[in-house]
């Protein structure tokens, strides 16, 4: 009886022990890459990758058809060889690295690739547009080069090509959906140290490679609007951007604006592998556009020689794909190196936690406890986030002045270049005085981002402000686009300072932007995100009753022909390029009520007050630009738009309010 006891026993003892045998679980919520992503977002990923690969094949072999025909013969005439491979080498690129990442079960970055490549050809897409409006002077020398003045007819190519481009736009949206399924999937923005789970990449990798890679955007917009080529031959004309077809014009400024976009968004991600798919994608598409430019001119013969658009912009997107692939390298690198700052603290917290024994101490020494170290980590974590905050602030401000002092010289220097003959009291840039109200505006703005009191208040005022700059710019282009028609009329200084200080500006954005991505560390979003009634309603009405006020004049008058003359308004398309400031007011309106609608209280009056600062700009284009004409007189979008401002401050006031009950 008592040995069957003692075996019992026994072999309980032995079951209890297997029983108690520890099993290790991968943790998930820490990882640095991607588990397998759920079903539907890898179906979505294959569907994506398929499309963008009919897309690329398109655009590679649109060449090989034909872009353009003679209305003479009838025959197709022929382009650069070597621009055509480098143009199909940089739209295969992004759908081969999109198979490859689905084929490793990395879709996330499948579909960051392929929405980088996307956003940026639909930009393209638009530049296709030329070969149908203007072909003699679309200078798409890997398709074609125009050896005689005949007329020329879009061709197989052109068509092959247009319908490539939109098909690529198409796989980027599906690469958008794609990434936001697979961002459900647990392990998505993880990181080996707690303090870089959940930050943005723009965080994450630090400010000089942020820094760098939204400067290399910067200053690829600016590439696209400076000449691509410089030609002797006097059957390839190079005319400005600006001069050039609206398709040609209206394409690069998409262009732009989509690299920026693209940028801005991975900056954001909080997954760094996805942001950097996502630049590679749309620095690659880059290079097919202003690198196959480059190359061209580069083969196209002793006549033809690349222009410093086509210079700058190809090392500018070959800056952006360089940058894609090393933000995971970076991140990894700065990850480890926080994990090691705090493995001394983890690794006291695990012992104690263990049981682990300690090693021998002095008589009367002190021990912190687990809740200690906790604490001490904690703290550490909330003053490392304060300084980047801090950082991005500074910064944030330090290029705001810049700008806003670079706009205002710009302003009080020559819009025009003139030589002695020419009437100069006939040719005055009035617009110019708008860029100094603005530079002011910018430079009052930022500079209390330089004080760590107000900074977190003002910064949403400097992310809108910004806007009015460009929109400044916008008239005094076109004012020394008409003015460049007469004789002896060149391009001044203050016009140069002035595009310099709007592209500038597109950077206080971007600044403006990561500062607060950075204050959004220190918020709580589990109870997600609340729609302010009052904005929604009282500022909604607001923003349409200012669209309604750009579609009517500013002011009204009598030009010295005696014609009667009204500013531009947003249904005037006649305009050329004075429509664009109408119409950037109008998105610069809605999107910033828009963001107020989700925004904290504070942040959302802010936001507000901005938008109201940028229509005041726009207001006081009324007594600084109306001396062109006579017998002016203020129109009716002065006092809709008035109106509208008042409604937008009543809304930022009204939230205000909320908040302090």
């Amino acid at each position: 009886m008592e040995s069957t006891t003692r075996s019992g026993s026994g072999r309980r003892a032995e079951q209890s022990g297997r029983r108690a045998a520890p099993e290790r679980i991968a943790s998930r919520s820490v990882s640095t890459g991607f588990d397998d992503d759920p079903g539907r977002a890898f179906g979505g990923g294959a569907a994506a990758v398929i499309v963008a690969l009919a897309g690329a094949v398109a655009v590679a072999a649109a060449p090989l058809l034909g872009g353009v025909t003679s209305t003479a013969d009838g025959e197709w005439a022929s382009g650069s060889s070597p621009g055509a491979v480098w143009a199909a080498v940089c739209v295969i690129a992004p759908a081969l690295l999109a198979l490859v990442s689905l084929l490793a079960r990395r879709v996330a970055v499948a579909g960051a690739v392929l929405a980088g490549s996307g956003v940026v050809a639909l930009g393209a897409a638009v530049i296709d547009a030329q070969l149908w409006t203007d072909a003699v002077d679309a200078n798409r020398l890997e398709l074609f080069r125009p050896e005689t003045a005949v007329d020329l007819v879009a061709g197989p190519g052109a068509y092959l090509v247009l319908a490539g481009h939109l098909t690529m736009a198409l796989a980027g949206l599906l690469g958008i959906f794609t990434v936001h399924r697979a961002s459900l999937a647990d392990g998505y923005g993880g990181a080996r140290s707690s303090e870089q789970v959940g930050r943005p990449t723009g965080a994450r990798i630090g400010f000089a490679a942020s820094a760098l890679v939204a400067m290399a955007a910067v200053v690829f917009g600016g590439a696209l609007f400076a000449p691509a080529l410089i030609s002797s031959d006097p059957m390839v004309l190079v005319p400005t951007v600006l001069d050039a077809d609206v398709t040609a014009s209206t394409g690069a400024g998409i262009l732009a604006a989509a690299v920026l976009l693209v940028v801005a968004s991975a900056l954001a991600s909080i997954a760094p592998p996805v942001a950097g798919a996502g630049i590679v994608g749309a620095g690659f598409a880059a290079l097919g556009v202003v690198g196959t430019r480059f190359v061209s001119a580069l083969t196209a013969g002793d006549r033809i020689e690349p222009g410093i658009g086509s210079v700058v912009g190809t090392i500018a997107a070959a800056i952006l794909v360089l940058a894609g692939v090393a933000v995971v390298p970076v991140d990894r690198v700065r990850d480890r190196r926080i994990l090691r700052d705090l493995g001394g603290s983890s690794g006291l917290a695990a012992s104690d936690a263990d049981g682990a024994a300690t090693p021998p101490t002095k008589k009367g020494a002190v021990h912190p406890s687990a809740k200690g170290v906790a604490k001490a980590a904690m703290r550490a974590e909330a003053a490392a986030a304060a300084q980047r905050r801090t950082r991005w602030h500074m910064a944030t401000g330090i290029v705001g002045v810049t700008v806003g002092v670079l706009a205002a010289c710009g302003a009080l220097l020559p819009a025009l270049d003139l030589d002695e003959a020419t009437d100069t009291a006939s040719l005055q840039v009035y617009a110019t005085r708008l860029v100094l109200v603005a530079g002011v505006l910018l430079v009052v703005s930022s500079v209390w981002l330089l004080f760590s009191e107000f900074a977190a208040a003002v910064r949403p005022v400097v992310g809108v402000v910004w806007t009015a700059i460009p929109f400044a710019a916008i008239g005094v282009t076109a004012s020394v686009v008409t003015a460049g028609e007469v004789p002896g009329v060149g391009i001044g200084i203050g016009a140069l300072l002035a595009w310099v200080a709007a592209v500038g500006a597109v950077g206080v954005g971007a600044f403006a932007g990561f500062a607060g991505s950075a204050e959004r560390e220190e918020i709580d979003e589990s109870e997600g995100q609340v729609v302010h009634k009052p904005v929604l309603f009282v500022g909604g009405l607001g923003a349409l009753i200012v669209v309604v006020g750009l579609a009517l004049p500013l002011y009204a008058g009598v030009d010295v022909r005696g014609d009667e003359y009204v500013s531009v308004t947003l249904v005037d398309y006649s305009r050329g390029l004075e429509w664009w400031g109408p119409a950037m007011l109008v998105i610069v309106t809605l999107v910033s009520v828009g963001v107020a609608v989700g925004s904290r209280p504070m942040r959302s009056a802010a936001t507000l007050v901005g938008s109201m600062a940028v229509l005041v700009v726009y207001l006081a284009g009324w007594p600084l630009t109306s001396a062109r004409v006579e017998q002016v007189q203020p129109g009716m979008g002065f006092y809709t738009v008035g109106l509208g401002i008042v409604l937008i401050g009543a809304a930022a006031i009204l939230t205000v309010r909320v908040k302090s009950r």
